[in-house]
């Protein structure tokens, strides 16, 4: 693949932080349109959204990456967890984010489920540009196979361990990848729109994400040669934190539904 989209004297550009840079773009675009509906009066806290977001989200997915895939013990734990270049995971920035949105909007007196359904409806979006990029710079990758979709690293600069450079792995970004446009699609159209109308109240667009990530990612699972399998269940951390967050999403659905049915009709 292309781990360097640029690659100009001192100038490179990673493949991988530019997808992300794109998605962001495009995610910041679509959110900052909408800062009047989500409750943002100024201009200002709107971005501290933006910030509080980032921030949380790149501790978030870095902590828990170093909690599963390097044990505290390593001797070089120290090394890898200061070396920012690569190692994150999407279920430590999506959980971190979460709460980095709920102390803003409670400091802020803002509806939480309101931002954060905005917010949920952009993560896949965001996170389809991300997988493109570790598709680009070969990290998150699959395991060997001989399916006739295959595909084959040989950059000695990508993120592929040496061990899988060359062989025929299958593609788990885009395992990934492909299917979060139609969980954007779905959420936009069956969920964020009636909210938008006032069909409903806040929360389930979230509710939607929490309960549809989690499986495209539990499922994709058996396919990564990445994973971290927990002795005694059968299942990998990854799969463990996904029906976590399935449970989560139900919760929040059966309790905005049973809320809306205590609210008094217009």
């Amino acid at each position: 693949m292309i781990p360097l989209l640029i690659s100009l004297g001192p100038l490179r550009l990673p493949t991988y932080g530019a997808m992300i840079g794109l998605g962001a773009l495009v995610s910041f675009v679509f959110l900052h349109s909408r800062r009047g509906t989500m409750g943002f009066s100024k201009d200002e806290h709107f971005w501290m959204l933006v910030n509080i977001g980032l921030i949380s989200g790149f501790v978030g997915g870095r902590l828990l990456y170093l909690a599963l895939y390097v044990p505290f013990s390593s001797p070089d734990f120290w090394g890898r967890a200061l070396t920012f270049g690569s190692g994150f995971t999407v279920l430590g920035s999506f959980i971190a984010a979460t709460l980095g949105v709920f102390v803003l909007c409670r400091r802020l007196g803002l509806g939480f489920l309101r931002v954060m359904d905005h917010v949920s409806l952009v993560l896949p979006l965001w996170h389809f540009f991300g997988r493109l990029g570790c598709f680009g710079a070969g990290c998150c990758g699959g395991r060997p196979s001989d399916v006739p979709w295959a595909v084959v690293f040989t950059d000695p600069r990508s993120l592929v361990p040496p061990s899988l450079l060359g062989r025929p792995l299958h593609p788990a970004q885009l395992y990934e990848a492909l299917p979060e446009p139609f969980i954007v699609g779905a959420l936009y159209f069956l969920l964020f729109k009636p909210l938008e109308r006032g069909r409903h109240p806040p929360g389930y667009v979230t509710a939607g994400l929490l309960m549809s990530y989690p499986v495209l990612r539990f499922a994709n699972e058996f396919f990564r040669a990445d994973t971290v399998p927990l002795a005694g269940l059968g299942l990998t951390a990854a799969q463990v934190v996904s029906i976590a967050m399935f449970c989560a999403g139900a919760a929040l659905a059966l309790a905005v539904r049973r809320t809306s049915r205590l609210l008094p009709n217009p």
